[in-house]
């Protein structure tokens, strides 16, 4: 195996600085002494190993072995917060088994409860041996031998789809969710601006995921509720359509869930709606379609059914590679396409899953059938589990108190925020039923003093959900953030740890955070973009908006290249330009001073309310450094001409 050049050996300097940094400390689980299995074994840095990335430690495993070296135990493999999702976990196995001499075995032991953990070491080749019982835990024995780790290292080769492929695909798909906002936007009126415009952020958020999809080549499958995706999805796509149509829908179970992807499944279904709007568009008639989904015994049916123009017989034919002629040929007559939906459709159910009924001028009708995953917690709802678990059980809370360590705040200020990444995504379960920045809004109110905890638990009844647990989740965990964060005030002065309370969020690495901040003292208030306005924190840091900047990021804040995003409301005169870039470049130094690379790129909003024949450009970028070190005059080189396309409709929507 080539040698990874991140990985260097264990050093004893090293494993001080790995005890100093509290990034690699955050995750402190209780876990099996070494000793458990075998009191003679000894720490062994020769086969133990950390990522180092510009001079950052990422990650570390630490390794015990036996006299003859036969047994290697990892007894602990931790990667930073800034890490995750680079693949150091599993470069630390792959490199452990290639070093260990004969046919030697590796073991750890894993929480009952922690799934995914135990899923990502059964893919490495590992299997389940005897339990065993720590603390009143039970923890999951897994072990591998150095022979069945390799293999599946040479064995994970394989070809991946074509480039050109992939960003044709999602170059297809983006253009469709983009023709559906457009035709929200000219459904948009007084009567439904509250409706079109949360429409509209949740289509945004799809097309975020999926480009993000398509960004870091996620193949990961998981399960899908097909009811949810008609709901969420198709519903609303074809409801924004132009094309004149009457939507049956026939919804016969209850739990519709099936292996795979949320955002690929969604993106076919969308492939055969647009399809089938597109027949009907042609046909010249009144469109009528119809969805229904059913179940039979241990599968769910969908079928979807147009009375558009049909699919010429010569077009059904089973080809050799076993789809029907049609599958990547454009069947829109005369007008643009280039049949990709119908290759994205047969690639996410399978031919073998797809049967396609048409009679030319009458219609279509698609039939899909796929396994159904039995039980009623999907995949979520026991990843969710095992989070708070981990966040009331696992966690050694760091001690902190007043005068406190400063590795013992940052610690719990790196869990706090773990916590609150967790709150994001369980308020976004609630989005079936409720509006979530409603939600948020009221769980903000509880976290910062605002509302009583009798007020709060009064409102969490009133809400509806798919799981009742999902309510007290909600409470717990809302408790707890409130708890830590007036636990840390009592610590240490804020102003010594902005830099952690503001990076930490960094771990959010599929969020959009969006932030509020006071350029004068540092205040900020945070939080995933889909829940909230940035106009939302301006209470809680006692200031008026035209004194406080807006900004948003997403992913690692050590990685230079990913802009942080900064800008305002309101410009409303030449003079009020200057003094809003003069806050923005204040704003940009207060992120400095907290630890933001100078080499970090930054870019602009567009104003929201442009009430000037001049503008803050939304298409310039800079690094910090030299936003920080531009003078007044300089600053000009941020501006354009106004661009109050669609501006209204921008105020209304922060």
């Amino acid at each position: 195996m080539k040698r990874n050049p991140h990985i260097q050996p264990l050093t004893e300097t090293i494993e001080d600085q790995v005890a100093g940094n509290p990034l690699l400390n955050i995750d402190t689980f209780i876990i099996p002494s070494p000793y458990i299995r075998d009191p003679d074994i000894e720490k062994d840095r020769d086969y133990s190993c950390v990522w180092v990335d510009e001079g950052e430690i990422l990650g570390y495993m630490l390794v015990y072995t036996d006299r003859y070296k036969r047994n290697f135990h990892i007894y602990k493999l931790v990667t930073s917060p800034f890490g995750r999702g680079r693949g150091i976990g599993t470069a630390f196995i792959e490199s452990l088994a290639s070093k260990i001499p004969g046919n030697g075995r590796v073991y750890l032991y894993i929480w009952e409860k922690q799934g995914d953990t135990i899923e990502f070491f059964q893919n490495k080749g590992f299997r389940q041996g005897e339990p065993i019982v720590y603390r009143n835990l039970v923890y999951c024995h897994m072990l591998a031998d150095k022979h069945d780790i390799l293999v599946l290292d040479r064995r994970k080769q394989q070809v991946a789809p074509l480039a050109s492929e992939e960003i044709g695909k999602t170059r297809h798909d983006a253009r469709k969710t983009l023709r559906l906002m457009s035709n929200m936007v000219d459904m948009l009126s007084m009567d439904n601006a509250d409706r079109i415009i949360e429409d509209i952020n949740r289509e945004t958020t799809t097309m975020i995921n999926m480009l993000n999809s398509y960004r870091d080549n996620l193949l990961a499958s998981h399960t899908v509720n097909l009811q949810d995706v008609i709901l969420e999805r198709i519903i609303p796509y074809i409801e924004a359509s132009t094309t004149p149509c009457e939507l049956h829908l026939e919804l016969k179970t209850r739990g519709a869930f099936v292996p795979g992807s949320f955002v690929n499944i969604g993106r076919a279904l969308i492939n055969m709606a647009s399809n089938s709007l597109d027949a009907i568009s042609d046909s010249g008639r009144r469109g009528v379609i119809r969805i229904s989904l059913l179940r039979d015994v241990d599968h769910i049916l969908l079928e979807l059914e147009d009375n558009g123009t049909g699919i010429p017989k010569e077009k059904l034919t089973i080809g050799k590679d076993g789809l029907p002629a049609f599958v990547g040929v454009t069947t829109k007559g005369n007008k643009t396409g280039e049949g990709l939906g119908t290759r994205q459709i047969y690639a996410t159910f399978g031919a073998e899953n797809i049967d396609v009924v048409s009679r030319p001028g009458e219609g279509t009708v698609w039939k899909i059938r796929l396994k159904k995953i039995s039980g009623k917690m999907d995949k979520w709802h026991i990843q969710m589990e095992r989070r708070l678990n981990e966040f009331k059980v696992l966690w050694e809370k760091p001690d902190v108190h007043e005068g406190a360590s400063r590795n013992a705040v940052i610690a719990s200020i790196w869990q706090l925020r773990k916590m609150e990444i967790f709150l994001f995504d369980l308020i976004l379960k609630f989005s079936k039923f409720h509006n979530i920045r409603v939600i948020f809004r009221t769980v903000l109110s509880y976290v910062e003093g605002a509302l009583s905890r009798e007020k709060f638990e009064e409102e969490l009844s009133s809400y509806r959900c798919e799981d009742e647990s999902m309510k007290l989740w909600l409470l717990e965990i809302s408790q707890e953030i409130k708890a830590r964060k007036e636990k840390l005030k009592t610590a240490r002065k804020e102003e010594d740890f902005r830099g952690a309370l503001f990076k930490s969020y960094g771990q959010a690495l599929n969020n959009i955070i969006i932030f509020t901040m006071n350029p004068e003292n540092g205040n900020f208030r945070a939080t995933d973009r889909k829940l909230a306005e940035h106009l939302d924190f301006a209470p809680y840091l006692k200031k008026d908006k035209e004194q406080l900047v807006r900004g948003e990021f997403i992913g690692d804040m050590n990685n230079d290249k990913k802009p942080i995003i900064l800008g305002v409301w309101t410009v409303t005169s030449d003079e009020d330009l200057m003094t809003k870039l003069k806050l923005i470049r204040s704003a940009a130094q207060r992120l400095l001073e907290m630890g933001i690379h100078p080499s970090k790129k930054v870019s602009f909003y567009q104003t929201t309310y442009i009430r000037h024949s001049e503008d803050i450009d939304s298409n310039a970028s800079c690094t910090f450094r030299e936003l920080t070190e531009c003078s007044d005059d300089d600053l000009r080189r941020f501006t354009r001409p106004a661009d109050d396309e669609f501006q209204n409709f921008f105020a209304a929507a922060d």
